[in-house]
C-alpha cells in the first residue's frame, strides 16, 4: 500500500482485504474488521454497540461483525491484487481466515509473514482477547515468582492484623492524650 493509504482511526493500521477490511457503519464511519470485532467481542448477534466516533447505535448482523458491509469506495483504491475481499469469520473470540491465493500487505501484523507454498490452504486466526495461551514443552520454561514473607506484606492501608493492631494502639494513645491532657493542664 502507499505510505498515505487510508488507515483505521482506532489502530492506525492501513486497511487490507482480510483482517483489516474497512467496514462501513450505518452512521457512515469506517473502521477495520479487527478493531470492531475486538470492540464487540462480548456481544451477541442482534445486540447493539455504539460507533466509537459518534456513539450512534449499531446493530450486529447475523454472523457477527464480519458480516457488516465493507466500505467499497476504500476497497476500490486498493492495488488490483487486493480488491478481492477475503472471507473472514468469527469463531468464539477469534477471527479466522483461510489463507489461499494471493494476499499482500505491509502492516506490522502482516499475514504475509507466513510462508507461501504447500501451506496455501491454512487457516490464520487472530485472538481478540489477547495472545493465545502459550504451550510450554518443558516445565523448566516456567518462571516461579517467590512470595514475600508475611511480615513484609503489611502494605500502605491495613493489609494484615499487625497493622490493624498498631493503628488501634495509636488511636487509643491519641484518645487518652486528648481526654486527659486538658485536665492535666488545669491543675
Amino acid at each position: 500500500m502507499e505510505p498515505n493509504a487510508p488507515e483505521c482511526p482506532i489502530c492506525f493500521v492501513p486497511y487490507d482485504n482480510a483482517f483489516k477490511t474497512p467496514l462501513l457503519l450505518p452512521c457512515a464511519h469506517t473502521f477495520c474488521l479487527e478493531c470492531l470485532s475486538k470492540l464487540c467481542v462480548f456481544q451477541r448477534e442482534s445486540d447493539t454497540f455504539f460507533c466509537p466516533l459518534c456513539r450512534a447505535p449499531i446493530t450486529i448482523p447475523p454472523g457477527g461483525v464480519p458480516k457488516l458491509p465493507p466500505n467499497m469506495s476504500l476497497v476500490s483504491h486498493f492495488p488490483p491484487w487486493m480488491r478481492q475481499l477475503q472471507e473472514v469469520w468469527l469463531e468464539g473470540s477469534k477471527l479466522c481466515w483461510r489463507k489461499g491465493g494471493s494476499y499482500v500487505t505491509a502492516t506490522p501484523n502482516s499475514v504475509s509473514q507466513f510462508p507461501l507454498g504447500p501451506q496455501e490452504n491454512m487457516i490464520v486466526t487472530i485472538y481478540l482477547l489477547g495472545p493465545a495461551a502459550p504451550h510450554f514443552s518443558h516445565p523448566g520454561d516456567l518462571v516461579t515468582i517467590p512470595q514475600p514473607p508475611p511480615h513484609r506484606r503489611c502494605g500502605f492501608f491495613l493489609r494484615n492484623y499487625g497493622c490493624v493492631l498498631w493503628v488501634f494502639i495509636c488511636c487509643i494513645i491519641l484518645l487518652f492524650i486528648m481526654i486527659f491532657f486538658p485536665t492535666y493542664m488545669r491543675f
